[in-house]
Parts: structure tokens; sequence; C-alpha cells
């Protein structure tokens, strides 16, 4: 009745006007049963527009009840266009790359690398070691370092590498002041830190900083093969955020205070579950719970500490002094709970506006402020190294103040979030990478790409296997809980003794090599088409095995002096990585400089499904950092906590301790069943990217071409204690050893080096001093940490730094690789 009278009143008061026919279509719906209306009567709207359409439906005049599915599905075809498609098909393969791509290049010129080269000294070095004048060399090497330290207080007055260097580490950079020492002791020390940096700075393809700055490029079918248009400065845009350890502990600080602390939600810990009044936790037994203690964790649901207090007040003689118990007995987690990525500072944010007590609230605001101002204080001083280092000092100071801790940490180390901020920045350049780039190498890189299936493939049935062995093992207790399984699993994928990973790593090498067959010499040039006759062979096709490896991302770099040389097809391609069942641009790093982080959400769902599981990994996780975490995280997607881990979200957490596991399935709390395999995906994930090697370890393997594409860069491979640096000392006898190294293993004078307990590789220029004494220094700090097997990989500098093409509006040209993602529709 309420829609009857609805209907009436608007015909009484309706009083129609004679217009224009609307510019838009009108689609008339119309139930084939009505009695009230007839198709004549629909047919009138048509002299309201242009463009008119009648749709008919099952049902009466209700038809929109009667058939609401069809309705609403003609209604969204019709208001929502059709999305097109607009992935690109690789070649004529089953291969198809996503139109978003990221370049990833260095900050710094290439021509930057060449700045400390000195082939007089390389040859007066290389003479001696042929029974050559040892005076005559010292002076060269003399003169060369000379050279080296004029060249370094160059780079010390450079802004832009002082810049760098105070984002980094400004302590240092205050040590520098005035250039290197006068100290000849302190100098050779500063001569090889200001070469390290710099050498990173220049060949280092990286995103942080300006001086890794983000590229997000377009494939598109049809175009050029690069069209690449720099605008006038190195950056376009600018962004610095707090370190998720650094807000972790402001939040700790604040909720030091108990009147801050009250006002925080209690919550059961992430991967714990309540069960029959017993917390359920991983690999332990059932922790039982008093009644109290059992309606204390059932208040924590969300509600600021007072109000549990309040609530349990009548029941509980000191209900605060409870709740302080279960978080000493882990079973409540009592603080800000800030995520680990680069929302923490929102989260921070809706904390304390959390707080009810008004005069509270706004202190604890000014805390917050005072610390954020401070921070805006350094991102207003880019471009300023002098006025950055000052608020770098006045951040450290401010932090300090607040926590009472200091404003760095893991010191020494690389890659660590050491520091309070990080800088990220968008490149000023435009790339649309063109069909035709990729087609040229689609015939070799598709066979890459089915080798990634398989290895995918081989990794979920090996791991299959051995996690149902464990299974087995554990039913013997009763129903196996996922919990008890993750923990008892760490040891198939992290442990020391033999791992399903490195059976399966060891025969997908065998198979390529029984597929590349003589490589001995420096270089195997071989076709695809010879290839692919036995390919399937050798990679039978086999299912990918979860959700993810639906997708793998190939880290392209391209020999070319220049987008013109690249268009006229006089370039190489290498092959960097490929990054087997990982989606590269699942990062907060990418999708906050994408113009549609939505899209690119979207589009990853579409490939690998609506449901993936997440892990909550630990605040403590290796290489696991805001910038590093998922930034593509669909609205579907569950988070899986296995451990105590902070910033959980709450509308799509999945405790470890409440799925059991059935067979190959885990069995979620409502019912639904997902293979053990894609609960376990993301462990899987990082293991195929390690697993991907397609030659074996050995002393020397060559370069490695498939048509246009080198698949594999010439490598050679020692140890610390073989390699004949570590004994030497003072810079005459430790460039001779560098030059040494170079003569026994045939090495070119540029190369990268990738030493066991370093994360990434250096480059290294045998002709530089400042590079080959650095390389022994990090040799000899590599065996003095782990021993003289430490391993010493290196391999080509290939692309030649000369032969880079990523340009700047001054001409300068700056070293690069692309990473795509190409999905499998095979």
């Amino acid at each position: 009745m309420p829609a009857l009278r609805a209907d009436f009143a608007w015909i009484d008061d309706y009083v129609y006007t004679d217009e224009p026919p609307l510019p838009v279509p009108i689609t008339a719906c119309l139930g084939a049963g009505d009695r009230a209306v007839d198709a004549a009567q629909a047919a009138a709207w048509a002299a309201h527009t242009e463009d008119f359409t009648i749709r008919r439906f099952d049902g009466g005049h209700f038809f929109l009840h009667d058939d609401e599915a069809e309705l609403l599905a003609a209604i969204t075809a019709e208001v929502l266009p059709e999305r097109v498609d607009d992935r690109v098909r690789l070649g004529g393969t089953e291969w198809w790359v996503w139109p978003d791509a990221e370049l990833r290049t260095a900050g710094f010129p290439v021509e930057g690398l060449h700045w400390f080269a000195d082939p007089d000294a390389a040859e007066a070095a290389d003479a001696v070691l042929s029974g050559g004048d040892r005076d005559a060399y010292a002076s060269a090497l003399a003169h060369a370092l000379e050279r080296t330290d004029e060249r370094l207080d160059k780079a010390l007055a450079d802004p832009l590498f002082t810049e760098a260097l105070a984002w980094q580490n400004a302590d240092l950079l205050r040590r520098f002041a005035g250039g290197l020492s006068q100290r000849t002791s302190t100098r050779r020390r500063q001569r090889l830190v200001v070469g390290r940096y710099w050498q990173r700075y220049c060949a280092k393809n990286e995103t942080i900083g300006f001086f890794g700055p983000e590229l997000v490029a377009r494939v598109v079918r049809g175009a050029d093969p690069v069209t690449a248009v720099p605008g006038p400065g190195l950056v376009r845009g600018r962004r610095v955020r707090f370190e998720a350890w650094a807000l972790a502990a402001v939040g700790e600080a604040l909720c030091a205070d108990p009147a801050v602390r009250a006002w925080m939600p209690p919550r059961l810990a992430p991967h714990l579950t309540v069960r029959d009044r017993a917390v359920l936790r991983p690999a332990r037994p059932p922790l039982p719970l008093t009644p109290a203690e059992a309606q204390a964790v059932e208040l924590c649901d969300g509600r600021p500490a007072r109000a549990v207090v309040a609530a349990l007040a009548d029941q509980v003689r000191d209900a605060e002094l409870l709740l302080e118990r279960l978080v000493e007995r882990e079973v409540l987690t009592w603080d800000a709970d800030l995520p680990v990525g680069p929302h923490a500072e929102d989260v921070l944010r809706e904390r304390v506006a959390g707080i009810g007590d008004p005069a509270l609230r706004a202190e604890v605001t000014s805390t917050v402020d005072s610390l954020v101002a401070a921070r805006d204080a350094v991102a207003a001083a880019a471009g300023d190294p002098d006025a950055l280092v000052a608020a770098l000092a006045e951040l450290d100071a401010v932090f300090t103040g607040i926590t009472g801790r200091a404003a760095s940490r893991d010191g020494g180390q690389t890659y660590a979030a050491r520091t309070l901020v990080y800088e990220d920045t968008a490149r000023d350049l435009d790339v649309v990478v063109g069909a035709g780039l990729l087609d040229a190498v689609a015939e070799p890189l598709a066979l890459l790409l089915r080798a990634a299936r398989w290895l995918a493939g081989a990794l979920a049935d090996a791991y299959r296997a051995a996690l149902a062995e464990l299974c087995a093992d554990l039913a013997g207790d009763g129903p196996v809980s996922l919990a008890d399984l993750w923990f008892l699993a760490q040891g198939l994928f992290y442990g020391d003794g033999p791992r399903p990973v490195d059976a399966v790593t060891a025969d997908f090498a065998a198979r390529w090599a029984r597929l590349f067959g003589d490589t001995e010499g420096s270089r195997v040039e071989l076709r695809s088409a010879d290839l692919a006759a036995g390919f399937a062979e050798v990679f039978p096709d086999r299912d990918p095995g979860w959700s993810l490896a639906a997708i793998h991302s190939p880290d392209l770099q391209v020999c070319a002096a220049s987008v013109e040389e690249i268009n006229r097809g006089e370039h190489t391609v290498v092959l960097g990585e490929l990054h087997t069942a990982w989606a590269s641009l699942d990062c907060p790093v990418y999708a906050s400089w994408h113009p549609d982080p939505e899209r690119l959400r979207e589009r990853l769902a579409e490939d690998t499904g609506r449901e993936r599981v997440r892990p909550l990994f630990p605040a403590d996780w290796p290489r696991r950092t805001g910038r590093l975490g998922d930034g593509l995280v669909g609205r579907g997607d569950l988070q899986l906590a296995f451990a105590a881990a902070p910033g959980a979200d709450r509308d799509r957490l999945l405790p470890a301790t409440a799925v059991r596991v059935e067979g190959e399935d885990a069995v979620l709390p409502d019912g639904r069943r997902l293979p053990l395999v894609e609960v376990f995906s993301a462990l899987l994930s990082t293991h195929a990217v390690d697993a991907f090697k397609l030659v074996a370890a050995a002393p020397h393997t060559p370069r490695i071409t498939v048509d246009r594409l080198v698949v594999a860069r010439e490598t050679w491979r020692t140890t610390a204690g073989a390699s004949g640096l570590v004994d030497a000392r003072g810079d005459a006898d430790c460039f001779l050893a560098a030059r040494r190294l170079r003569q026994a293993l045939g090495l070119p004078e540029r190369v990268f080096v990738k030493i066991g307990t370093e994360t990434k590789p250096c480059y290294v220029d045998f002709t530089a001093p400042v590079f080959a004494l650095s390389l022994c220094a990090m040799v000899r700090a590599a065996a003095a940490q782990g021993g003289p097997d430490v391993a010493v990989s290196i391999s080509e500098a290939l692309p030649e730094p000369e032969r880079s093409w990523v340009p700047d509006a001054q001409g300068r040209r700056y070293t690069s690789e692309l990473r795509l993602h190409l999905v499998d529709r095979g």
C-alpha cells in the first residue's frame, strides 16, 4: 500500500511540460504479462530521446520483483560500459601482458660509473703481475688515488649526492663536512664508503628516494617499441612517510601513559581462537580460561579498555589487573596495534581520535602533531641538503623526546628501514612500451614462462606431498589444526636440512641443461624454434598449482644507447630475473603512484581470484617493511594470522588456530574449503622466485642467448677464501689482488659481485682503484663474518653502462629495468 499511495501522489502532483528530447538513451522495461501497461504505452517514451529501446521481462506489472536478477543484469549492461580487456598479447603465445608496468631506474646518470676508472693504474698493476716495475706501479696507483680523491670531493660537493646521502645516513654525511679527511687512515675508510654509495646511486635500479625514482609505464599494442618523453626535472612528485617501526615506537610510548592506554582497545591476539573456554594456540596445548577471563576476552571486541573494565566491574574485583594478566600470558594485545604499512599513520590518528577525554586527546594530538610537523619539515627541505640535514636532526630530536629511543636502528645494514622516514618519488618521465619490443622476444620469453608454469606446478606437488606427510603425523593426536601444521611446516620452507624446494630447483636446472646441450665456452647462442622441438618433453604441461602462479613477473633490461636505437631494432634484451608466481606490482610503492590503483586491484583479482590468502606477518619478518608489503589487497582476500603480529584487519582476519585440515584442504570456520597449497601460497611464491635458475651453480657458466633474449649472463663463482682478496693488506696489495683475481678467472673489467653475506650485488670496475679496494674490504668482512667458504658470485655487467637508454631532459642516460606482469591463459 505505501508504494501505491506514493505512485498515486506522484501522478496527482505531476504536470507535464513539453521539452526537447533528452541527449541520452532510454530503455523502457516492460513485463510481458503486464495488464496495466502495454507495449504501445511503453513505446511513448521514444518521444523523449533519439535512442530508445524496449526490453521485455517475464512477469506482470511487478516483474521487477519476479525477475529481479535478470533486470539488474540488464541495467548493469546498459549503464556500465563493457570494460575492454586492455592486456596485450605476447606475440602469438598464450601469455598476456598487463598494460601497467614498472620502469625501475637509477637516480644518478650512468656516466658517473666512469668517473673513477683509471686504465693507467690497471695497466701498471698488470705489469707487476707479469714481473714489471713495482715502483712504477706504486707511483701510478698513488696518482690514481689522488685523482680518485679529487673526484670523491667533487661528489661530496654535489648537492644531489649529499642529499641522497642525507636520506640514508645523515650522521655519516656530517662527518664528511668539508670533504674527505686529511688523515690518511680516515681518508682511506671514507674513500671506500663514498665509493660504495656512488656506485649504488649510479648502477642500481631501485625504487627509493630520488636516487631510485619510481616510474609507472604503459604497455600499448600498436605503439612504437619505446616512447620516452622526459620532463624538465628528475622527479615530478615526492612523498615522505614514516617507517612503520618508528610509528610503532611512538604508539608504544604513548600507551606507556595509563590514561592513554585506557582508551586503546584490547584484542584477542590475531592468531588465537577461543573455544569451549580455552585459548587455542599454535604448537602448544590449549590454555584454559576462568569464567571471568573468558568474559573479559569476549568483551575485547574493539571497545576501549575502560569500557571493558566497566562491563566487568560487577563480576571482577580488579578488571584492569585481569586484562594485564591476559596480556602477560600473550592472550590479549593492548596497545596502539599499528599495521606495518604506509597507512600506519592514519591508524595512529584514528587511535588518538578515539580518546574520549577531550583534554587528554588534545595533549596526545599535540604530541603526534609535533612529530608530523617535524616530518613535514623534512619533506619541505627536499632539494636543499643543508636544510634536509637540519630537518632530519630536528625530527630525530622530536622522536627521541617522545619515545626515549634512538632515532635509527640496525646500524650498518642496508635495505633495513633503518631511519625514521623514507622518501618515495616519481620520475619526471613518461614511457610507453609498444608490443613490438616484446614481440621480438615473445618466443624465447614464452618458453621461460612455460618453464615457470612447470616449476610452480612441481613445487605445488612437492609441498602437497610433504604437507600430507606432516598431516599424517599430526593426525594421530586428533583433528589437525592449521596452526600446528603451519608451525611444523616452517622446516620444509626455511629449515637447514633437505627441503622440497631444493630438489625441485636442482631438477629444474637439470632440465634446462638437457635443453641447452653443450654450454662450453663463454657464449652460447640458441634458437627458440630449436628449443621448442624438445621443450614439451622436458617441461610437460601441468597445472600451475595455486592462484598467484597465474602471474609471472620478468625484469627485462634493454641494451641500447638511446630510444632511437631501440626503435630501429638495434638492441638486445637481457632477462634480469623472472619472479615466478609473483605479482611484483602488488606493492605499496608502485600502487601509490599509479593513476588508478583500484583498477590494478581489480585486474589482480581477475587474474588470481577474489579470495586469496595473505599472511599477516610479524613485525620483524625478514625483508618486510611498510614499503614492501601488499599493495593491492582485494576485498575478498583473507588475512591469515599464524603468529603474534600487529595491525590485523579484523574484517578479513583468519586465525590459523580456527582452521582445521582435512586431506588436502583447509576447512575455514564457516565451512568453506581451500586447497592447502593455496593457504601456503605466499611461502610457495617466495620459493618459486628463488628456484627459477636456468643454470646450476658452477665455477663458470656462459652467457646464453635465445634469439634476441639473453637468458643468462656469463657468471663466475668462487669463495671469499679462494678469491685471494682476504689476506691482502694496504692499497697497493689490495689493488694487485683484485687485478690478479680478474686475470685468474678471465673476468671482464666491469662486473657485478654478489657476496653471500650481502643482500644485494655491487658494481665493480676493476680499473677503478676505489671499487677494487672496496671489493677487497667487503670480501674480507664477509670472511670474518661467515668464514672462508662464503660464496662470491661475479657476473658480467650487461647491459654495458654505455648502453643505457633512459633519458632526462639534459640528454644524460640512466640504467633501468622494465618490470612486467604476464598472465597465464594457457
